[in-house]
């Protein structure tokens, strides 16, 4: 699971004043804080250039996001660069962020992990969490070190940090970086869950679904999954569809699985989209409809999705919403044929019965180009 990190918002400073900053400073972090953005660069670039920590920091985060100024991210990292040399836990951070991100630049994780840790061992439980995140993945010129990314996220979690709370719930889940240990698991996923973090909410939800650290109940794991779907939260709308498609915690209502689905596949979750393909397909909860399934079906399958490969195959196979077509169905067919699924495995070897070799070559080097597509534009 590739875990989100974010970048920090300026903190105004309620003793600014009194703290020796000037007027202009002042005023421009006030603007800042009323969202006029404009207004809170003219004062705060001339505080930055005379050497306040405090507006650098400010004016580096602004170049960096376009607020107020044109996005400029030579800019944001002159600025930053600045607070940060001189110990700005936050100018820290936020560079770190900047190259973690990419923004305006190329991604440098490395880098970004030279920031993230001068901020974190300041004690900013931000930076501790996006620091172990990078740990837990690797990659990119960062080795790749569970154990260390168990430490941050354990540092930045005691502090009451949602994002590392669940990021440590799941080392213990399994077992990477941390013997595996289910109760554990359990505590530091329901603490992440309990401050309304849609993904910790997702996670309790699937460990009560599978009994995981808990008593296998399905009723409480649909509660979860819901309350994570609410918050817009595409893996959670998805198992919520799947619990009414299948009838599993809630009364099945295929009427509520397409919903739900829908709200997944229009953020681009491709299993939500193959399923709603499905459901079009054969005109449950919703009116049958093969134009309906295969854009669906398309979707998901240029995707990866192999489900979503199998229905758009079959669709070419029969004529159902596109024109008949052997090749372009032993294509589809093919991808989701090679993960194994026995139905196109199947469905391969009666296309392929009826199809001339120089068809079959055509196909496969379609399915071939396709899969060079993907590999290519995969992150």
């Amino acid at each position: 699971m590739s875990l989100a990190r974010r970048l920090a918002l300026p903190v105004l400073l309620l003793g600014l004043l009194a703290g020796g900053a000037t007027a202009g400073e002042a005023e421009g972090m006030l603007a800042y804080q009323r969202g006029e953005f404009e207004a809170a660069m003219r004062e705060l670039k001339p505080a930055a250039a005379a050497g306040s920590v405090r507006a650098q920091t400010t004016v580096g985060f602004m170049y960096a996001t376009g607020k107020g100024v044109a996005q400029d991210a030579v800019e944001a990292m002159r600025w930053l660069g600045l607070a940060a040399a001189k110990g700005d836990a936050e100018a820290q951070y936020n560079l770190g962020y900047v190259y973690d991100a990419g923004l305006g630049i190329a991604r440098n994780p490395a880098e970004a992990v030279k920031w993230y840790r001068l901020a974190a061992e300041q004690g900013r439980a931000d930076a501790r969490y996006n620091l172990g995140a990078l740990l837990k993945d690797g990659g990119e010129g960062v080795p790749q070190d569970a154990v260390e990314a168990a430490r941050w996220f354990r540092l930045a979690a005691a502090e009451g940090d949602a994002y590392a709370q669940l990021a440590l719930g799941l080392l213990y889940l399994r077992g990477s970086g941390v013997a595996q240990d289910f109760a554990e698991a359990l505590n530091w996923v329901r603490q992440a869950s309990d401050q309304g973090y849609a993904a910790a909410q997702f996670n309790l939800g699937s460990m009560y679904f599978e009994g995981h650290g808990v008593d296998r109940d399905e009723v409480e794991a649909v509660r979860l999954f819901e309350l994570a779907a609410g918050q817009g939260y595409a893996p959670a709308q998805f198992n919520v569809g799947i619990s009414y498609h299948t009838g599993r915690g809630v009364a099945p209502d295929d009427v509520e699985a397409a919903r739900w689905f829908k709200l997944a596949a229009d953020q681009g979750h491709a299993p939500a989209q193959a399923n709603l393909a499905m459901l079009y397909d054969h005109g449950q909860g919703v009116p049958q409809d093969d134009q309906q399934a295969v854009f669906w079906y398309s979707l998901a399958a240029n995707q990866g999705d192999v489900y979503g490969q199998y229905g758009l195959g079959a669709m070419y196979r029969n004529g159902y919403g596109v024109g008949q077509d052997d090749v372009m169905a032993y294509m589809w067919t093919s991808l989701a044929a090679q993960y194994g699924l026995p139905i196109a495995v199947k469905d391969l070897d009666t296309l392929t019965a009826r199809m001339s070799p120089a068809e079959i070559d055509q196909a496969r080097s379609l399915a071939i180009a396709w899969v060079q597509r993907w590999r290519s534009t995969s992150p």
